[in-house]
């Protein structure tokens, strides 16, 4: 039995509810991620030498398909890969094989690639397509009618096929035959010739699979709209993170395009350590989160002290544990209060405790700086003054990105952010909190706290929360909450109090 599992730089499915693997043509495990456990039976057939024209090896990714297979047909695997990727949503079938018939340079007359790289799949008796571009539209009509621009459709779009519809994607070379691929759907289920002619991947489950799979599958058909985020992780995105745009912009500069095209970058030494400094909660954890998400690789996340073991030579054991991790499977591993296995070695001989440790992270940034993995390590610290020198230079931690107290810019970009689903009364003035909080130097997390509390100050001004205590509490109660400004000044007030007590 099938469960959805599929590698990750092909498609994820439904918003990341299921993660992938990703399986390499060779049939070795490139990336695994974590909430599907190792997926079994995976394999992988190229082409052969001595192999059926192009029509008759399309019509054999026709016959594999079934309720939970893709049949992907391109001249560039990586630009389709990465395409699927990015219209994933637009399949709503469980996926978990995918069949690719690569167009060879040699079947096509004029141009280096098929104008348009495209994804069949089926779904109960329909089937659709999917254009996937890279640049040029997909035509798909009937070669006997005349010729309509509705025909044409764009990147990312989705299309039901029609019997006798020719999918027409660039010119190729038999003269004799005017369309190579065209849609008729088979009279049988026959995946055994697409597997002896075409790519093949697949990712079968355990029976420990099946069980989460349907939990997940089951929740989610079941579920009441306002559930619909219930029990799922959360994933951030830049629109999360307010007033670091420039740190973000370099973030792209540095991390996410060679993320992910890496074929942009193979001659560039990357800077796969990268040093995130300032004060404490101004956005540095949420900015690694945001920062593998948008890149699409693993997160792991480690407090610094978490490496620390009174046991000789296990704290370097961790350090080289989690580097082999990274440059096993892509990813982003974040060591949160990085000052504390990183201080500068004082250069005597009375070395300290954790001056071995030093040594041990400089050893692992060099090998994962020589490893061809797109992997990175994100090090943030309040004490950028007490990092080690050899840590923070060239091809360790060489590039450095300040995450500064909020300024009034950024504050109100970070109340806006939090502020998002809430009502607020007419008398708030967001000019003056700004005001306020900039005379109080809030950071992030500080502006965050303060809708919080502004809420739940509105809750028992509005006698909301005597009602919830009553059982009198209606949804038509929902209604009435909405933050004044009276309830932000007291937030801000017992803030700024706290605040004054560190």
């Amino acid at each position: 039995m099938r469960v959805q599992a599929i590698n990750n730089t092909i498609v994820n499915i439904n918003s990341r509810q299921i993660k992938n693997k990703v399986i390499s043509q060779t049939g070795t495990i490139d990336k695994p991620v974590s909430d599907v456990v190792a997926a079994q039976n995976i394999a992988f057939h190229g082409l052969l030498d001595s192999k059926p024209s192009l029509s008759e090896r399309f019509k054999y990714g026709l016959e594999a398909l079934d309720g939970n297979t893709l049949f992907i047909v391109t001249s560039n695997e990586q630009d389709s890969n990465r395409k699927l990727k990015e219209f994933s949503s637009k399949i709503d079938i469980p996926v978990t094989q995918i069949y690719t018939l690569v167009v060879k340079d040699e079947e096509l007359k004029n141009d280096r690639q098929l104008n348009a790289n495209f994804t069949i799949f089926k779904k109960g008796n329909e089937y659709y397509a999917l254009n996937l571009g890279p640049t040029w539209g997909l035509t798909i009509e009937n070669p006997n009618e005349k010729h309509s621009l509705k025909n044409h459709h764009s990147v990312g779009e989705l299309t039901r096929l029609n019997s006798g519809e020719a999918i027409e994607t660039g010119e190729t070379i038999w003269s004799n035959e005017t369309h190579k691929f065209i849609f008729n759907p088979p009279y049988r289920y026959n995946p055994s010739n697409a597997q002896k002619y075409l790519g093949y991947k697949s990712a079968l489950s355990n029976a420990n699979d099946i069980e989460s799979f349907n939990q997940r599958t089951i929740s989610s058909l079941t579920e009441t709209k306002k559930q619909k985020n219930a029990g799922k992780t959360k994933y951030f995105h830049f629109s999360d993170v307010g007033g670091l745009d420039d740190v973000i912009t370099e973030l792209r500069k540095f991390v996410i395009r060679p993320a992910k095209y890496p074929e942009v970058f193979e001659n560039v030494r990357l800077n796969k350590g990268i040093l995130l400094y300032g004060p404490p909660r101004c956005g540095k954890t949420l900015l690694g989160k945001a920062l593998a998400n948008e890149a699409g690789l693993g997160w792991w996340y480690k407090n610094a002290n978490e490496f620390k073991s009174g046991v000789v030579g296990s704290s370097e054991q961790s350090v080289r544990n989690y580097f082999q991790a990274i440059m096993k499977e892509p990813g982003v591993l974040f060591i949160d209060e990085f000052d504390a296995i990183a201080k500068s070695r004082d250069g005597s001989s009375n070395a300290r405790y954790d001056d071995s440790l030093v040594n041990q992270l400089l050893g692992c940034m060099s090998d994962l700086e020589k490893s061809d993995t797109i992997s990175f390590v994100i090090a943030a610290t309040n004490r950028k003054d007490l990092l080690d020198d050899a840590m923070v230079a060239s091809g360790r931690f060489g590039l450095h990105l300040e995450v500064p107290i909020p300024n009034e810019q950024a504050l109100e970009s970070i109340f806006n952010i939090h502020a998002k689903g809430k009502s607020f009364d007419d008398d708030v003035s967001l000019p003056e909190l700004i005001t306020k909080m900039k005379e109080w130097e809030f950071n992030g997390s500080d502006v965050a706290e303060l809708i919080t509390i502004g809420y739940f100050n509105a809750l028992e001004r509005l006698g909301i929360n005597a009602k919830m205590d009553a059982g009198t509490f209606s949804s038509r109660d929902l209604q009435l909450i909405s933050i004044a400004k009276t309830d932000l000044l007291d937030a801000l007030k017992k803030i700024a109090t706290q605040k004054i007590a560190r």
